[in-house]
């Protein structure tokens, strides 16, 4: 029996999340498809609704910008389009960050000392130590297998919208702290970013007092 080689398939989302993770599917099944030598190599496009219009989407831009623009956005309460999943947002960013800088997961760069080291002011290591903890380790399981395959932080379920917010801000502070630059590059062209990302830093600094 021929295999149909016209079959066609449309997935539309407003999730950025699932979209990455749908063009990573259509990638698999191409590079799977490749060695049965079909007449008409598989291919897909990518479009995306910019001001009312389908557009091509930008090879250029990157998972990891992406997500780290969709947290400073929530965090700056420019958006809330994210809202019910921007804890697995932060994870995920997170566990980039670490494994790219340090080849450490979350978990390890949460509780590594001399990574918290680098954040040099004591306040800080105070705070991300207690605020790591909570997110990271104490998020409903203290099991290590747990951590690594959990889809979501479970302590995002027990918190208001204002401290999801803050917890945003915190993340983005932490990588900041450690990896000023790297951070910067990612919000390039998100306007006066180093002035709030400071700011939002003197906050934690001023709530680690009372810790």
């Amino acid at each position: 029996m021929e295999e149909n080689q016209n079959t066609r398939a449309l997935v539309m989302t407003h999730d950025l999340m699932t979209f990455y993770d749908v063009h990573k599917v259509f990638e698999e099944i191409i590079e799977a498809c490749k060695p049965k030598g079909y007449t008409h190599t598989p291919k897909f496009n990518r479009f995306e609704m910019r001001d009312g219009n389908l557009i091509q989407f930008q090879n250029k831009r990157q998972e990891y910008t992406e997500i780290i623009k969709a947290i400073y956005y929530y965090a700056s309460e420019q958006s809330v389009m994210y809202e019910l999943i921007i804890g697995n947002m932060m994870r995920q960013v997170l566990e980039a960050f670490s494994t790219f800088q340090y080849k450490k997961g979350i978990e390890e760069v949460s509780t590594d000392a001399n990574i918290l080291s680098l954040l040099q002011e004591p306040e800080y290591i105070l705070y991300y130590k207690n605020l790591m903890y909570r997110l990271v380790l104490h998020s409903g399981s203290h099991r290590e297998e747990q951590i690594k395959s959990m889809n979501d932080f479970n302590f995002f379920s027990l918190i208001s919208d204002t401290e999801k917010k803050r917890t945003a801000k915190d993340v983005l502070c932490f990588i900041y702290l450690l990896n000023e630059r790297h951070l910067l590059e990612h919000l390039k062209g998100c306007g006066g970013i180093e002035v709030e990302l400071q700011s939002w830093c003197q906050d934690i600094k001023t709530r680690a007092t009372v810790i």
